[in-house]
Parts: structure tokens; sequence; C-alpha cells
């Protein structure tokens, strides 16, 4: 009996290890920097691709908006486009020379298959545009 119950507590244990060390990976860190320059009235772009994530779990990416111009920037608004993207920002009103903010980005598919978004950066300055891509796969 003491050996199934030994057997039964390491199963269990094994099953929720997976759980608590993918939940750590999924803390918010910043997985990229988005940089305003001095190319005043230009687009900038860049572009991000998600791991492979499971449909229906979302996963999330931060990405911090730095602005390395010589004058402040005032940031109009953030928008993110395409059916599996949402975002929070705390990206508004005016960043001086140095100074950065955040937007979180989730993806969250809600099928298997590949989907694609953006996320735009309206500022005084010009925009910013981050193309997001990402795969839903069932595991």
């Amino acid at each position: 009996m003491n050996a199934f119950r030994s057997l039964l507590i390491s199963a269990l244990l094994l099953l929720a290890a997976p759980v608590s060390v993918f939940a750590s990976v999924e803390k918010p860190t910043v997985t990229a920097d988005l940089v305003i320059g001095d190319v005043n009235g230009l687009a900038q772009y860049y572009s991000y691709t998600f791991p492979n994530t499971p449909t229906y779990y979302t996963r999330y990416s931060t990405f911090r908006l730095t602005n390395n111009a010589n004058c402040s920037v005032r940031v109009y608004n953030v928008f993110v486009f395409g059916s599996a993207f949402t975002a929070n920002t705390n990206c508004y009103g005016s960043l001086r020379p140095g100074e950065s903010c955040y937007t979180q980005v989730g993806f969250r598919p809600m099928y298997e298959g590949y989907f694609n978004g953006q996320l735009q950066f309206s500022l005084s300055s010009g925009q910013i545009y981050l193309n997001l891509y990402g795969w839903g796969v069932y595991y």
C-alpha cells in the first residue's frame, strides 16, 4: 500500500510540474525593443513571430517603446489588428528623450492555423508598425 501511495504521489507531482514550469515562462518580460529614432515623418517597421501556441491559450509578449530622438515625442494612439491579438499599453502622452513605455500583446488562437496582425503606434514623429505572426496548434 505504501509503494502504491508513493507511486501515486510521484505521478501527481510529475503531472503538476509542467503546468507550473510553463506558467513561469509566461511572466511578462520585454520581448523586443521598438525605438523612436530621429526619422521625423518616416514609418518604422518591425516584425515578431509568437512561438507555436495551443488553441484557446493566450501567450503574452511585452514590447518596450523607447524614445531615442533628441526631442519629446507624443504618442497619439496605439492600435492592434488581427482576430487573435489583443493589446494593453501604458504608451500615452509624451515620451521625453530616453523614456520608455510598454505594450503587452496577447496571442490567443481560436483554431489551428496561421494568424497575422499588426500593432501600430501613431506618434507625432510618424508611425511605428509591428507586424505580428503566429501559429495556433493542437497539443
